[in-house]
């Protein structure tokens, strides 16, 4: 008779219990450990030790770049967000189907979030040699995308205006020839109009075109020579005209003339007031002009001084004897002078908050809204060229012929990018973003390249 009893069932039992208290012992390790795993702990290998690890949210322009940490590729693209990433120092790196590799070393430490938004990838291409002109004389206008110049056609001289976007030229002035003569070009605060200056002795004569309608403007005939002319940086429209010791401004839009009754070196709009550099026996004084009467906004040392184009905040002048930038807050009763640095070349960013600027061998920022001044780079070659790219944080910047991006985290440098090598001349970006502009002269030649940064 069978009573259901044998060995292997009675064995059964203590395998049951030992590997029931496996499983157990097993998920009272596993869980914890996948707690803390899903919490962004690690064990440190290096160090033998449990850390909570950073995060890493990085974003790029364009999208989808492929980011390798340690030279570990990421599973998903950017913009991505990893918190895996264990407390010291790392590789970062994005790299786009032909676009410049980028990288960066970081440093991270224990729970730490870094943020890199909006890094931008410059497509990998050579530039291509677009134009040669032969021209007297040229002039860029980067807010307007185009260019000008001056070529002289047998007894007739003709002033041309291409725009980069469609490559087509446009003749704004044709004129008789005078080979006593010297010219040159200047453009309105907006460009929308440019001007071509006649100097014949002490003589000058102006011609005035609006570049879009190719209207020409003449000025009005004064009384006596006219001994200098210069644009409003404050206003597209208006110019002021030095005769004899009397200041008139001419405006664009009315062609009327208004004589003023106010001497100065320099005069610009500002609101709905006027602005005058004067001397004062030893002083520059800066002042406002109301209905002929002054009040002064600071005292400067004296110089040569030019008023520069500013945020609208603010009043910028430049000392072309000494290098100095200055930049002045007219509502300041007790500290107008904001800024009082050399600098050579500067540009303001799109948002009017930073200015970046160099006195020849390094590259520093100016934040308008804490007034600090941060050195971002010193190099050993003089630097010939300055430009913000308008999204994410980039500054492009020549010297020795060499053009360079660098990506910025606040007053830090985060990578270094080679756009062009050996190709030295005078650089803009246009407005869509997508392509570099540079002409480099050679004797009387302007060689024009173009060199793609965006699709």
């Amino acid at each position: 008779m069978s009573t259901g009893y044998t060995i292997e069932s009675d064995m059964s039992k203590p395998f049951r219990l030992i590997l029931f208290l496996v499983f157990l012992f097993a998920f009272l390790i596993s869980a914890p450990l996948i707690v803390l795993y899903t919490a962004g702990y690690r064990f440190d290998l290096s160090h033998g030790r449990i850390v909570h690890t950073a995060i890493l949210n990085i974003s790029s322009i364009p999208r989808n770049a492929v980011v390798f940490i340690d030279k570990i590729p990421s599973a998903d693209r950017t913009p991505i967000v990893t918190n895996t990433i264990v407390p010291g120092e790392h590789l970062i790196q994005l790299q786009k189907t032909s676009y410049l590799p980028w990288e960066t070393s970081l440093s991270f430490l224990s729970r730490e979030a870094r943020i890199l938004n909006d890094i931008v990838l410059f497509l990998d291409e050579q530039p291509t040699q677009e134009k040669i002109i032969s021209p007297m004389s040229l002039s860029i206008n980067p807010k307007t995308d185009s260019f000008a110049y001056i070529t002289q056609e047998s007894s007739w001289l003709e002033v041309w205006r291409v725009h980069v976007g469609d490559v087509q030229k446009k003749l704004l002035m044709r004129l008789p020839y005078d080979p006593k003569s010297s010219y040159n070009l200047s453009w309105s605060a907006e460009g929308t109009f440019l001007s071509l200056e006649r100097h014949k002795e002490s003589q000058i004569q102006m011609t005035i075109s609006h570049v879009n309608s190719g209207e020409l403007i003449e000025l009005p005939e004064t009384e006596h020579p006219i001994d200098r002319i210069w644009w409003d940086v404050g206003k597209n429209d208006q110019l002021y005209l030095l005769s004899e010791d009397q200041i008139s401004r001419f405006s664009l839009s009315t062609q009327k003339q208004t004589p003023l009754s106010f001497k100065a070196s320099n005069i610009m709009s500002y609101s709905e007031h006027e602005v005058t550099l004067s001397q004062s026996h030893t002083k520059t004084v800066v002042s406002y002009q109301d209905s002929g009467t002054a009040s002064i906004i600071t005292y400067l040392p004296l110089g040569e001084y030019t008023f520069v184009e500013t945020p609208k905040n603010l009043i910028g002048v430049h000392d072309d004897h000494r290098n100095r930038l200055i930049l002045i807050d007219p509502t300041n009763k007790e500290q107008p002078i904001l800024f009082n640095e050399e600098a050579s070349l500067w540009k303001w960013d799109v948002s009017g908050e930073t200015l970046l600027y160099s006195s020849g061998y390094d590259i520093k920022q100016y934040a308008q809204t804490n007034h600090e001044t941060n050195t971002l780079l010193r190099l050993s070659q003089p630097i010939t060229h300055l430009e913000w790219y308008p999204e994410g944080k980039t500054v492009l910047y020549q010297s020795h012929g060499n053009t360079i991006a660098l990506t910025l985290d606040g007053a830090h440098i985060l990578a270094q990018t080679v756009l062009l090598k050996e190709l030295p001349g005078i650089f803009w970006i246009d407005k869509e973003e997508k392509t570099l502009h540079l002409f480099q002269q050679k004797l009387s030649e302007w060689d024009w390249y173009q060199r793609p940064l965006q699709n």
